[in-house]
């Protein structure tokens, strides 16, 4: 079955630069350990304007070129930035002498006021990805015995944890997600989720408890979620959920929201110093304050909804605490 993800990467300041960010990804790129294909494929420039190219070679294939690019005159208009390269898919045959196959990677950044389809493009940047489960998944043999090609799977997922720290290092975002398209780009749907700082998890809550309490429609068809209603929010919760781990989901936040006013910042700190974890979640601590969680070790498998429960569950015991105190 296939499967598309993507890497956003959302800024600090709402005003911000496309043309900045994009260079700054493609250095990456160029510098990074993991195992990439290079040259650079099509470099494309798009206009506010629905499928209207500014800009588009398939020639400019080197980083250099494409600074060159950026360095001549030219109007100036809210526009999105992408070019292509490739992630080979099993890097431990490189030495062969069979050529390995490679998966496609698109990274883009946009300018702050750039629109497409006649909508704001939520974040600042994404790297995209186009492969299948099985690229990304572990899984087992009908005999129950591990497949032979989760070890590669591993591999690539660890060369996908470098990739995000080292877009954290480079970028200082506030936000890192990374959403596949089985489900809703909302935040209990992530996979992995970098936050610059415990605000950035209350900020995604608050947009958690806006969907719950119909505030926040996603889209004309979008079900209510006043009562659940599975085959409604089969695609909400994200299809990679059994049908009970999706139910699960929304009794959790269904009955935890009404918390989330007495949830503090302090409180979000010492969810993220919490040891050991539960059902897997991979929380570490950045130098900034800030924090990256990964849903497992095999994190394309997981999200990281558990981190957002944890602390709207500590949020409650705090207010029972509080209100005992009162009335004694």
């Amino acid at each position: 079955m296939p499967i598309c993800f993507d890497v956003y990467i959302f800024p600090r300041e709402q005003e911000f630069e496309g043309e900045k960010t994009f260079l700054q990804l493609i250095e990456l790129f160029e510098n990074t350990s993991i195992p990439l294909t290079h040259d650079w494929g099509s470099f494309n420039i798009h206009g506010n304007e629905l499928n209207r190219y500014v800009f588009e070679s398939s020639k400019i294939n080197t980083t250099e070129e494409i600074r060159k690019y950026f360095s001549r005159p030219r109007r100036k208009q809210p526009q999105k930035y992408s070019v292509e390269t490739g992630l080979w898919s099993n890097p431990s045959d490189l030495a062969s002498e069979e050529f390995p196959d490679a998966i496609a990677v698109d990274v883009g950044a946009w300018d702050s006021d750039y629109q497409y389809k006649h909508q704001m493009i939520d974040g600042h940047a994404q790297i995209g990805f186009f492969r299948y489960y099985t690229y990304w998944t572990t899984r087992h043999l009908p005999n129950g015995d591990p497949d032979p090609e989760n070890q590669a799977v591993y591999q690539r997922l660890k060369y996908l944890r470098t990739l995000i720290t080292e877009v954290i290092e480079q970028l200082d975002p506030k936000c890192i997600k990374v959403f596949s398209d089985t489900g809703w780009q909302v935040p209990f749907n992530s996979h992995c989720t970098y936050f610059a700082n415990p605000e950035v998890l209350l900020e995604d809550l608050e947009q958690i408890r806006a969907i719950f309490t119909g505030e926040t429609v996603w889209n004309q068809d979008a079900p209510s979620f006043a009562e659940y209603d599975g085959p409604k929010m089969s695609f909400a919760l994200n299809d990679r959920r059994t049908s009970e781990e999706q139910q699960r989901l929304w009794t959790s936040f269904h009955d935890l929201l009404s918390r989330l006013p007495a949830l503090t910042p302090a409180m979000i700190s010492e969810v993220w110093r919490l040891d050991p974890r539960q059902d897997g979640l991979q929380v570490s601590r950045t130098e900034n304050g800030g924090a990256l969680v990964f849903g497992s070790d095999n994190f394309m498998n997981t999200f990281v909804d558990q981190v957002y429960l944890e602390a709207l569950e500590l949020a409650g015991l705090y207010q029972a605490e509080n209100t005992g105190d009162r009335t004694e």
